[in-house]
């Protein structure tokens, strides 16, 4: 029988729970490689979060792409996470990062977590590049890494973007490589999927 990477993810997180006891959520983190398959198990995940009891609705969800600084802005996006949306909410507070927008190549708005006028999450799930770095790993209580092969990934990626940033990768897969060697967030891990 094959285990799906959701039911892989499922009892870590139950688990988890159980012995939570902070003011703020539960931070599921998925970090991996860019292309190996985190927005996917992120999608997956949140409603399968849902379904658990004590959880229903109460799950968000934190695509980091969308606080990260453009190309060369991988590590001062996810500081940015850490201190405006990680760090409250594990005091019970809610999070406030501003959004970065791709297209216009600068910061434009502000994404809260949670939506003004809502509770916190039971469950935040936090997927990304970085999602286990050295930054976001005091806030995290599980990590998910997804590992996948180079050639897959830059496969994926490419067909994911249409090609649109293949001269961008090597820097992009330099800044992700940094935040491995400040901490080897596939050696944290809870658990290793491979893809």
């Amino acid at each position: 029988m094959t285990v799906q990477p959701v039911d892989a993810v499922l009892p870590l997180v139950r688990d988890a729970l159980s012995r939570h006891r902070g003011p703020g959520p539960l931070v599921v983190a998925i970090d991996g490689r860019s292309g190996s398959g985190k927005t996917d198990l992120a999608a997956a995940l949140v409603p399968a979060l849902r379904t658990e009891p004590g959880v229903g609705d109460a799950v968000g969800l934190l695509a980091l792409e969308e606080a990260y600084r453009g190309w060369n802005g991988l590590a001062v996006g996810l500081g940015a996470v850490a201190s405006g949306v990680l760090e409250p909410l594990s005091r019970g507070l809610p999070g406030r990062v501003r959004r970065y927008d791709w297209h216009a190549d600068r910061v434009s708005g502000w994404l809260d977590v949670p939506a003004p006028g809502t509770e916190l999450p039971a469950v935040l799930v936090v997927e990304g590049c970085g999602a286990g770095s050295a930054i976001c790993a005091p806030f995290v209580h599980v990590l998910v890494w997804l590992d996948t092969p180079a050639e897959v990934r830059r496969k994926r990626a490419m067909a994911r973007d249409a090609g649109s940033w293949a001269d961008r990768w090597e820097s992009w897969a330099r800044q992700e490589r940094a935040l491995l060697a400040a901490r080897d967030a596939r050696a944290a891990a809870d658990l290793v999927i491979r893809g």
